[in-house]
């Protein structure tokens, strides 16, 4: 519910009902540990809006609230994976394979140009693929090296097609009939070690990113705000390295430290012209820190621990981030460190309870 600078208002939501399932299976044979399964499901979509005078009498009811009216969505996913042990088990193979078919079926949707209801409908479907390898370094397995190649898709959903809402500070995100599916392929690399009070790992990571969608400027305004739709802008990145290391104090104190970079951009329109430069990606996570301490009682009845997490300034903004002035201070989300406490107990095998409290120091802090 918004009421506006002129005293009149609006009032908008949806309803969203999803059914669904899912099996997956197991099974052990002479080609490998194979997994496999299905997974189904449906959302049902009801969006209403109204406008409403300055002396609160009703104005207008609209076609659609923030996304479609009497649409579903549909979503079905077949996939299989098998693990195979080669070389007398001195390298781990790892295929998969997997299936998506996506179908969207939208009603009642607002004309951005027209103003009239009109219907939006698509479906989409992939295969990706997957290969992971994993080395172990010696024969206890406790030090492996591991690698993989792996694709991704995802097709536009209801919000990507009939968003009709405020997107950002000074930006409203209207309709769109034609979107492609985004798609991409993931590499890794890394290393585990594990010692007798210590656990490594090191990661390394890029993403190659096509037809990713994007809000892009019309030139048109719609309720005084600049209009933007979704399109599929083009290719991009994201890199990143992650680590992280458990140490084990005594029998019962242990402590850790992980720690994440990430980097990206994208092709994407940075200005209200229709115009595509590469520019990074919108909301990209600063670099990030978790710092614990814990105590566990050596029959893990009881257990207590500190942890403290820690971002950087989360200055790399897209044009975008930029303009968005009610979500990003000017320059940049600052950066935080915040500290928590918790403590717990293992009543029984079946039931644990816990006392936390966050924010230790009463921080005021912003998650970019």
């Amino acid at each position: 519910h918004r009421v506006k600078k002129d005293d009149t208002g609006d009032r908008q939501g949806f309803d969203v009902t999803t059914w669904g399932g899912s099996l997956q299976l197991e099974s052990d044979t002479a080609m490998g540990e194979w997994i496999y399964g299905a997974e189904y499901y449906r959302d049902g979509v009801d969006s209403y809006a109204s406008k409403y005078n300055a002396d609160g009498s009703l104005k207008s009811v609209e076609i659609q609230g923030p996304v479609a009216d009497d649409a579903s969505y549909h979503s079905l996913g077949v996939y299989v994976e098998d693990t195979v042990r080669l070389l007398n088990d001195q390298l781990d193979v790892v295929p998969g394979v997997r299936y998506t078919f996506s179908k969207a079926d939208a009603d009642r949707v607002k004309d951005p140009v027209s103003g009239d209801p009109m219907s939006v409908s698509g479906d989409w479907d992939a295969f990706v693929g997957s290969l992971r390898l994993l080395h172990p370094l010696s024969d206890d397995r406790k030090h492996v090296v591991f690698a993989g190649v792996s694709q991704g898709f995802r097709a536009p959903n209801l919000s990507d097609l009939t968003r009709l809402d405020s997107a950002r500070s000074t930006e409203i995100e209207t309709p769109v009939s034609d979107l492609d599916p985004e798609t991409y392929i993931a590499y890794e690399v890394g290393l585990k070690s594990r010692f007798e009070t210590l656990v490594s790992q090191a990661t390394y990571y890029t993403t190659t990113i096509d037809k990713m969608m994007v809000r892009a400027p019309t030139g048109r305004t719609a309720e005084e705000l600049d209009e933007v739709t979704k399109k599929n802008s083009g290719q991009g990145y994201v890199q990143g390295v992650e680590l992280s290391e458990t140490v084990t104090i005594t029998r019962e104190w242990s402590t850790w430290l992980a720690a994440s970079w990430m980097d990206g951009k994208v092709d994407a329109y940075p200005t209200s012209d229709t115009v595509m430069e590469r520019d990074y990606i919108s909301r990209l996570m600063p670099p990030t820190m978790q710092l614990g301490l814990r105590w566990q009682r050596e029959d893990r009845k009881y257990w207590a621990e500190l942890v403290g997490n820690a971002a950087a300034r989360a200055d790399k903004l897209s044009a975008d981030d930029e303009r968005d002035t009610q979500r990003i201070p000017p320059g940049g989300t600052p950066s935080y460190a915040v500290w928590h406490v918790r403590i717990g107990s293992n009543v029984t095998k079946d039931l644990g309870v816990s006392l936390a409290m966050e924010n230790v120091f009463n921080e005021d802090y912003r998650i970019h």
